[in-house]
């Protein structure tokens, strides 16, 4: 009786590995969808963009962008969580989506139980910038302009709870300052408010940062990582400008549904990681100030909530609320 139950189930599982087999093989048979929750013009969109194109070419299917803006990425997150787990519905998240949850208590989406990682993709460093007019020409000087003038400041975001918005509170905390915030609804309206003069600051990533510091329309002061920018070279980290401990890198990261049969996760993983590691989409990335980078669907799903944990400490302690 034992030895029927034993060969019977072993049959069973020699049956559904097969038509897993046969699944992934046949996969896809239809457009995809990747949907990303910012506009356009931004690093979300623009790093969809790049490996849509890519991964089109290689899966000879079109990966069609499905951009969702709004509510600091919360609108399309709650589009994604619906979506079903069958492969052609793939996520571009980053840091903005661990930290919601801590910012408004409540997201409708739960990154432990509604997602499962593809890939991480890549990292992007921000930038400390000002309005040429504001006359600080160092991050120490900013320091003490904003403090002779309390509220007289602002800096701009992509929206309440997300990672722009997270870095100006923590770049308040560590310095003492006091700097209005202003949401926008995706990052590159804040960037574009800052080069207006709407506003004075913006901590905003290198993609939409790098160019105008280049062309002189913002002065960039600093960068967020600890190691200096390949792509801004001459400008100090902030930690080494006097702002010990800060430390701010977007990531980007390919994920799908709970339930994306396991054939097709690593199909697409290892399409993914066969785009990135291709000499042009590595140019493209370059291009759009960004560095490559790859991790195993479950790497990617543990960095994911160890952000997440990171950035529920940084919400408490710098006590960031929704407004």
């Amino acid at each position: 009786m034992n030895r029927s139950r034993w060969l019977v189930c072993s049959f069973a599982v020699a049956l559904s590995c097969v038509a897993l087999s046969a699944l992934a093989q046949s996969f896809p048979s239809r457009p995809l969808r990747l949907l990303t929750p910012y506009g356009a013009g931004g690093s979300y969109d623009g790093l969809s963009r790049v490996m849509a194109e890519k991964l089109s070419e290689q899966l000879a299917q079109q990966v069609i962008v499905d951009n969702r803006p709004g509510a600091a990425g919360r609108i399309g997150m709650a589009i994604a969580v619906k979506l079903a787990p069958d492969g052609y519905n793939l996520f571009m998240i980053g840091n903005t989506q661990t930290i919601v949850p801590s910012v408004y208590g409540k997201a409708p989406y739960d990154l432990k139980s509604d997602f499962d990682g593809l890939s991480m993709v890549a990292t992007i460093t921000n930038v400390l910038v000002v309005n040429p007019k504001v006359p600080a020409k160092t991050v120490q000087e900013l320091v003490t302009f904003a403090k002779a003038k309390p509220g007289a400041m602002r800096f701009g975001s992509g929206g309440t709870g997300g990672i722009t918005h997270l870095a100006g509170e923590l770049f308040k905390s560590l310095t003492g300052t006091d700097i209005i915030h202003v949401p926008y609804k995706f990052g590159a309206q804040a960037m574009t408010a800052v080069v207006g003069g709407e506003i004075e600051i913006n901590i905003l990533n290198m993609l939409n940062a790098g160019p105008h510091v280049v062309s002189g329309r913002l002065r960039g002061l600093g960068v967020t990582g600890l190691k200096r920018s390949r792509f801004l070279p001459d400008l100090p980290t902030l930690n080494e400008s006097g702002v010990k401990g800060y430390e701010i890198v977007e990531f980007y990261a390919f994920v799908v549904p709970t339930k994306t049969p396991r054939a097709l996760v690593k199909r697409l993983h290892d399409e993914i990681a066969k785009a990135v590691n291709s000499s042009d989409i590595k140019e493209r990335f370059n291009a759009l100030s960004s560095e490559a980078l790859i991790l195993s669907p479950e790497e990617t799903k543990g960095f994911i909530l160890r952000e997440q944990d990171k950035y529920a400490k940084i919400v408490k302690d710098v006590g960031i609320k929704a407004d």
